[in-house]
């Protein structure tokens, strides 16, 4: 049956052994289920170790990583049916392991509940064994993701100049469908579009092309493209190189759930902006989610103990742990206190070893690297260009 984005959905699933998972994708129509899709997946050996729980629950995870073209985004919820009956109360587990926790933030994609089925009910889909259902009405093909849910189109100044300028040109062989064929005269602006806008804030080679290609194409563009990459001057300027330190590096624990262990760090030494001098750098170790909070000057143990609670509390509720230099605010009497009254415990970097807080680290020099090729123009204004600043 062809699929139907109004009616509601199951994903029956079944574990049959250890080394294969069968999954089929059913639609309810007339009280009737149909098959849409079959699914299977062999167990790698590390999959093999995990216990009946994870197993079951990796079978979801795979179904919807599968179909997510088809139950991202759905207006309708669907219905996900296992023979495990703990899988039942996944989403309302208050410990979770760090794998299932992964998971979950995967799941929260969906809107979809899990429901018990026994198994003599949830009869084992076999693609093999079933008659082949032909349609002779014509299916005719619908949006995955429903038109209620956009607001408008993005669209860029930059498309207009190209459509404009390629009316009555015939796009060479091998132009993609879907993608603007650019005229030699509007290439380097085009590709300056793609590395120098805020949206890009000067990436490399890679992902200056994944933008542009998502909208472009002209014969050679990645050659190109990587030559006007390569000879950037701000990005020359800019960007430090991103190769590992000598020697081993000293992990710390991962932590089990999001925002459970954060670490903090300061950048100093930045011009005026606004009355911020100091930027506070906060990185949720588990995720790698990171808060930027500019400052007017460096804080009191005090004064960062209100920008913990702002930022972070607020957000995000209590850490477990806190993960830092050995800074003033850092080993104060009055921070340690505040900690304890979190039930959080103190995390302090070895002297002269700050990959003991190499998370941090790294997200400063990220920060660093795109405000300079942001305000390379006028460097007072970094305060206001701190929420373009994200992970590479």
């Amino acid at each position: 049956k062809a699929v139907s984005f109004q009616l509601p959905s199951l994903l029956p699933l079944i574990l049959p052994g250890s080394s294969w998972w069968r999954l089929t994708r059913q639609r309810w129509e007339l009280a009737r289920f149909y098959p849409c899709a079959y699914f299977s997946h062999h167990l790698s050996p590390t999959e093999r170790n995990y216990d009946i729980g994870n197993r079951e629950l990796l079978a979801v995870k795979l179904a919807l990583e599968e179909w997510h073209h088809w139950l991202e985004g759905s207006g309708v919820p669907f219905i996900v049916w296992t023979d495990h009956k703990n899988l039942e109360n996944i989403k309302s587990a208050k410990r979770l392991n760090s794998r299932q926790a992964r998971w979950a933030l995967f799941f929260g994609r969906f809107d979809f509940s899990i429901s018990y089925r026994p198994g003599s009910k949830n009869i084992k889909p076999d693609a093999l064994s079933r008659i082949f259902d032909v349609s002779d009405r014509p299916s005719f093909s619908e949006p995955i993701v429903p038109q209620k849910v956009f607001i408008s189109a993005v669209t860029w100044d930059i498309e207009s100049k190209v459509r404009t300028a390629s009316q009555g040109v015939t796009p060479p062989p091998g132009c993609p469908p879907g993608r603007l064929f650019v005229p030699e005269a509007l290439r380097s602006e085009v590709i300056r579009w793609g590395h120098y806008s805020k949206v890009a804030c000067h990436p490399g080679v890679s992902r200056t092309m994944f933008l542009i290609k998502q909208r472009f194409w002209w014969p050679a563009m990645a050659r190109d493209i990587r030559l006007f990459v390569l000879a950037c001057s701000v990005c020359a300027v800019s960007k430090s190189s991103n190769r590992p330190p000598a020697g081993l590096l000293q992990p710390l624990l991962v932590p089990s759930r999001p925002w459970s262990h954060i670490s903090l760090d300061f950048v100093s030494g930045l011009p005026p902006s606004q009355g911020n001098m100091v930027v506070l750098t906060v990185v949720d170790r588990f995720s790698k989610a990171t808060h930027f909070v500019p400052l007017p000057k460096l804080p009191s143990a005090r004064e960062t103990a209100v920008a913990v609670i702002d930022h972070v509390y607020r957000l995000h509720g209590l850490p477990m742990d806190v993960v830092s230099d050995r800074g003033p605010q850092f080993v104060s009497k009055f921070w340690r206190e505040f900690c304890k009254l979190l039930g959080a415990t103190v995390s302090l970097s070895s002297g002269f070893h700050p990959q003991s807080n190499g998370q941090t680290e790294r997200a400063n020099q990220d920060l660093e690297r795109v405000l300079r090729c942001l305000v390379s123009q006028n460097p007072s204004s970094w305060s206001q260009q701190l929420s373009w600043v994200g992970p590479d």
